[in-house]
Parts: C-alpha cells; structure tokens; sequence
C-alpha cells in the first residue's frame, strides 16, 4: 500500500530507524503488534503492545477499538525506543490505519516540521 510505504519513509526520516509496517509478518517478534483477541467468554478487546507474552492490561488493551492518535502515539514510540529494524504488525491496516488518517496525519506533520 503506498499509504503505508509514505508512513514508513516519514518514520525512518524522522527517527533515522528503519521501520516495516505490515499485516502479517513472519518470523521474531514484532516491535509492536495491534490486533483483535476474542475472550473466553466471546467478547472481543483490543491489544496494542509491545509484547503479546507480557501484556500490561492497563496500558495494552483497549475495550474498544483504540483511535487513530493513541495507535500513531504508540507507533512514534516504538519506532523511537527501538530505533534500528522496527516492525510494527498491525492486523488490518485498513481498519486500525485508514488511508485518508494517514495522508491527513503525513500532511499535518509535514507541515509542522516545515515551520
């Protein structure tokens, strides 16, 4: 998705990190993963964290679906601590990054560093 390659590009740029954002990522763990878990009991949360083995519930699942700024804030974080080979999972990035949030973030950061 070019959406996503800008993303990336404009996170390497700013953070001097290489970062790979993608739905399905095949080998060690991601840096940072968000995706949809179904309870027990058939409810659904969502989990935003930096390692699904060692969740912190008051800081990595969400009852409903997290916005657009909490996951971009944790994005930036992660890309930041890791700094060299970032991969961030993000389950349907339709869904969790939708194309038009993106350009309007891409351009309103743009911007910003521009001033």
């Amino acid at each position: 998705m070019e959406y996503i390659n800008k993303l990336e590009k404009y996170l390497e740029k700013k953070y001097d990190a290489e970062v790979i954002i993608s739905e399905d990522y095949a080998g060690s763990s991601p840096d940072l993963e968000l995706s949809e878990w179904y309870t027990a009991d058939d409810y659904n949360v969502f989990v935003l964290t930096n390692d699904a083995n060692q969740l912190q519930w008051e800081y990595d699942v969400y009852y409903y679906e997290p916005s657009f700024d909490t996951i971009m804030e944790r994005i930036e974080e992660t890309v930041d601590d890791v700094k060299f080979d970032v991969k961030i999972l993000i389950s349907d990035l339709e869904t969790f990054l939708p194309e038009g949030e993106v350009r309007d973030y891409l351009e309103k950061t743009t911007w910003e560093q521009e001033v």
